[in-house]
């Protein structure tokens, strides 16, 4: 990591062996400090407004608030830290929720330490980090993103079985005018018809919450 000043990190997992390890795959990592550390979403969240970290690295599965929801509520607290999600699932919808939640990351516990580091060096700059085993998946999930927030309206509409003409209604748009954001969605998802563009987001639990991600 080339950045002169050490990316500061809290660790949020419930197994204290895991915490250990990560320490200890970071330890000689430059640019990287672990500087707290907490078991629960609950408690994650007092530890980053009390450290006010760079990165906040969160297991998904924890007693009580699960790693989702300690992300949204640490977000919330300090939109300025970025989380990485840290996990032992390589699930594209899981992925899917946790950017939708606000993560900036998603990393599982197998990856090498070079992508972990990688991975805080990528969010702490602002950008988004997918690690590379959940191939396929991770670039349609990015495809996604992609979409504006009319266009994942649309789709959700579509979804719910509205034709174009409904949906304009729906939306005070023309017809001509949701042809356009459709044939947009299909282009940005890199597929054919826009029965293909519904069945990717729906497989990927993208569609819901008013097209919010």
């Amino acid at each position: 990591m080339n950045s002169s000043a050490p990316k500061r990190v809290v660790l949020c997992d419930d197994h204290e062996i895991v915490r250990e390890a990560v320490k200890s795959r970071m330890a000689d990592v430059e640019g990287v400090e672990i500087v707290g550390e907490a078991e629960t979403g609950e408690d994650v969240v007092g530890v980053v407004q009390e450290l006010k970290p760079d990165v906040a690295i969160i297991d998904v599965e924890l007693p009580g608030q699960d790693g989702i929801e300690a992300t949204k509520e640490v977000l919330k607290a300090r939109p300025e830290t970025r989380v990485i999600i840290f996990t032992a699932h390589a699930q594209p919808d899981l992925l899917t929720l946790a950017l939708r939640a606000g993560a900036s990351g998603y990393v599982l516990k197998s990856a090498p330490s070079e992508d972990i580091a990688r991975a805080i060096e990528v969010v702490a700059g602002g950008g988004t980090f997918v690690g590379t085993e959940l191939g396929q998946g991770a670039g349609e999930v990015e495809k996604l993103l992609e979409l504006t927030p009319r266009e994942r309206e649309i789709l959700e509409l579509l979804a719910e079985g509205l034709r174009v003409k409904q949906i304009a209604d729906r939306l005070s748009l023309s017809p001509a005018t949701v042809h356009t954001h459709v044939r947009n969605a299909i282009a940005r998802m890199e597929v054919d018809t826009r029965t293909e563009a519904v069945a990717l987001a729906v497989r990927f639990s993208y569609l819901g919450a008013g097209g919010k991600v």
